[in-house]
């Protein structure tokens, strides 16, 4: 495995050899074509404003492998959601494009006269997607499926408790390096083995049609165990809306303070939830209520694996999520952190006996020094980018976009990532473009850290991987991301035939 790893390393600095010495020739038309390039992008990576900034950028073609552009290959740097690059590629190859998380739902005690005398138990397993994401928004469908097949099984009445073992994730519930003040808002909640509708509640904030009225609200779903505290009014509508949403630290108590229009529009937060483990039983509880089925006991949590002796349950039914070939998607296309760090845990629960942040980035390091990767290119601590304690160098996600693109799973992979100018967070970029629809890339944002890594050609003549990540830069993002498009649009035409 050394000798691997230290066989690609010296193949990857050879080609930056050839790369950055001037007298280094390709034949004809191509060797003008990419001659021509490398000067338009060390142009615009030139601008004075950037001088303070650490940018790396790393282009080659996969096709003859010629390193086409590099700059700061091995320096490393915050990758922020780049990150979820690596998270996706471990469990995509290490658990398979068709594995699906599986949530058992147990009784013990017995069944007689519609009456489950005994106590109804969920395992936790860390499936992220119990919410309304995969169901057209209806954030209570698998509860009620739930509901309906105790219904089917004849249990009416839940004489015991509803429990939840959620001991298969282990504390802490956000990672090393999270920022406190980011608590409150769905790109940070909490991660956990029970989790439903992203660890968020969605609170609706709306006008009333009177000034000087507090400001109407409605929580989704709706949760007594979520407290509300509204100091917002209705203003005129020529003033500005001056309107924030958050919860306050350690506890499940939302506070919506400052101004709103009459005439504004609904203005939708997601904002994380305190204990999320008691939140998905609250939730159940209150649907099997409204289905019509009682609970006479109280609700609690577990979270000591050995406290429950799972020999004497029995099984009811399980549920099973969407495979990860789809559930990578909303990790990469949107961007979505939570999703992410569920996978993070599960790798540590499955591999390491342990779903822990600490066990799952332990998972995927040791896979990226499998492929190639050298130690001192990769340190990670969580697996969607929050954390400012991660930090990759250029050509570790070289190296893992390259060997993603040769592997079986390439296509899955390709799929998860956004178009640009199409979906995800390249949605609204390089539209009017030769990258529109053809470039495939993560981007990645934490304040003054930009990255945007991925594919370009993939379909056409000339398939190009690149890398672009930029760091304590001072200039406004859009800058930055304008210079992104930019090179995007230069690896582009590569794809038109010489």
């Amino acid at each position: 495995m050394e000798f691997k790893r230290l066989f690609l390393i010296l193949l990857i600095a050879s080609s930056l050899f050839l790369t950055q010495c001037t007298s280094y020739r390709l034949l004809g038309k191509k060797s003008d074509r990419f001659q021509q390039l490398q000067e338009q992008i060390q142009f615009l990576l030139s601008d004075p404003t950037l001088s303070n900034a650490h940018v790396g950028v790393y282009v080659e073609s996969l096709r003859d492998g010629v390193v086409i552009y590099s700059q700061n290959p091995f320096k490393i740097m915050i990758p922020a959601s780049n990150m979820k690059l690596f998270t996706t590629a471990t469990a995509l190859v290490k658990l398979g494009p068709d594995f699906r998380f599986k949530t058992p739902v147990f009784y013990s005690g017995t069944v007689k006269d519609s009456v489950l005398d005994g106590n109804l138990l969920i395992k936790g397993t860390g499936d992220p997607t119990i919410s309304g994401r995969f169901f057209d928004g209806d954030r209570l469908a698998i509860f009620k499926s739930w509901a309906d097949s105790l219904l089917k099984t004849g249990i009416k009445k839940i004489n015991g408790d509803l429990i939840g073992d959620e001991s298969f994730f282990k504390d802490p519930k956000l990672a090393d390096g999270w920022e406190w003040d980011d608590e409150p808002y769905w790109y940070s909640a909490q991660i956990s083995a029970l989790a439903f509708n992203d660890n968020c509640v969605d609170v609706a904030v709306f006008p009333d049609s009177t000034t000087g009225a507090p400001v109407r609200y409605r929580l989704f779903p709706q949760n007594d165990s979520i407290k509300i505290i509204n100091k917002a009014v209705v203003v005129d509508s020529a003033q500005e809306r001056d309107l924030t949403v958050f919860r306050l630290r350690g506890q499940n108590t939302i506070v919506i303070k400052g101004n709103l229009p009459v005439n504004a529009d609904t203005l939708w937060e997601s904002i994380t939830v305190e204990e999320p483990g008691e939140y998905f039983l609250n939730t159940l509880r209150d649907v099997l209520r409204q289905k019509g089925i009682e609970i006479r006991g109280s609700v609690r949590l577990v979270k000591d694996e050995t406290s429950v002796d799972y020999d004497k349950l029995k099984l009811l039914f399980f549920h099973l999520s969407p495979p990860i070939s789809e559930i990578i998607k909303v990790v990469n296309k949107p961007s979505h952190n939570f999703y992410a760090e569920q996978l993070l845990k599960t790798l540590g629960a499955h591999f390491k006996k342990e779903g822990s942040f600490t066990a799952g980035s332990s998972v995927v390091r040791e896979f990226m020094q499998s492929i190639g990767i050298a130690p001192e290119h990769f340190i990670n601590v969580d697996g969607s980018g929050l954390s400012r304690k991660n930090f990759i160098a250029p050509i570790a996600t070289a190296v893992l976009l390259k060997y993603m693109y040769h592997h079986k799973y390439f296509a899955y992979y390709y799929d998860s990532l956004p178009i640009a100018g199409v979906d995800g967070t390249l949605k609204n970029r390089m539209k009017g473009t030769l990258a529109e629809g053809n470039v495939r890339a993560k981007t990645g944002y934490v304040r003054h850290t930009r990255a945007l890594s991925g594919y370009a050609n993939i379909e056409q003549g000339e398939p190009v991987i690149f890398v672009m990540m930029f760091n304590n830069y001072s200039v406004p993002t859009p800058k930055i991301n304008g210079i992104q498009d930019h090179i995007c649009n230069l690896i582009s035409g590569l794809r038109i035939k010489f």
